[in-house]
């Protein structure tokens, strides 16, 4: 289940309880769910506007990715040899490694996909 699932189940979970008849509860259901769907759909919508913009763009728009991830490897690997505090177990250093592999891993696949959808577009 993924995050929009649990927050349109929690919102009908909050919903459920209100006293008011259950008309009233479907309706009231049915328009949140429909502003969020809608609002999901336009914050996807920007991202997929920023993906093409970068993968049409120069070379270093479409490779900071993978360069921000070499230096925080290079980081790392520097970290086993020499001792480093930003590597330190309770720094923000890996909240912020963890964020950056998380971006890059769906910011790469979202760029093949949309690679995928331009090269059809263009046939």
């Amino acid at each position: 289940m993924n995050i929009l699932d649990k927050l349109l189940t929690t919102i009908g979970d909050v919903i459920n309880k209100l006293a008011c008849s259950k008309d009233e509860k479907n309706k009231l259901k049915s328009e949140l769910t429909s502003i969020i769907l809608n609002h999901y759909n336009q914050l996807a919508n920007l991202q997929k506007d920023i993906l093409i913009s970068e993968i049409s763009g120069n070379c270093l728009q479409r490779s900071w990715r993978p360069i921000v991830m070499l230096a925080f490897a290079a980081v790392v690997i520097l970290g086993v040899f020499i001792d480093i505090p930003l590597l330190n177990n309770n720094s923000p250093f890996w909240e912020l490694l963890q964020l950056g592999m998380g971006g890059y891993v769906i910011g790469r696949s979202a760029e093949k996909i949309s690679g995928n959808i331009i090269d059809k577009l263009k046939k």
